[in-house]
């Protein structure tokens, strides 16, 4: 398979609280929309996106806002979310290689970034 991703993954598990919306993405207005609130892990993350584990069960072409802390810089990202699913069901390797990582969550999210991420945090 090719890889589609114009930047490299980095594997990561920084906890990550976030806010996404729900509605007809074409119909959206997020100044006036309410926000629901969300928190999970961001298992793996680049300059262009990231892929986070979580119990939210949200909408593809949705914006999302994601706040987390990387060293002793937070984080605040804003993207639109690509892929989501129940980890379960999804027979990617990528999916199946979080599933047995110990992490709380059944659903995952991959969010695409509005803009490049300036530093890709790096796990230690």
């Amino acid at each position: 398979m090719t890889e589609k991703r114009k930047f490299p993954r980095q594997t990561c598990k920084l906890q990550v609280n976030f806010e996404f919306y729900e509605g007809d993405p074409d119909e959206l207005d997020i100044k006036s929309a309410e926000s629901i609130k969300g928190k999970g892990v961001i298992m793996d993350i680049s300059k262009g996106g990231a892929f986070i584990v979580s119990n939210s069960r949200v909408s593809i072409n949705m914006p999302i806002n994601l706040v987390f802390s990387s060293g002793d810089v937070e984080k605040e990202l804003e993207g639109i979310i690509i892929r989501t699913g129940l980890i379960e069901n999804n027979p990617s390797e990528v999916a199946q290689q979080y599933a047995k990582k110990k992490v709380k969550g059944d659903a995952y999210i991959a969010v695409k970034f509005f803009m490049p991420l300036k530093d890709v945090p790096v796990e230690k």
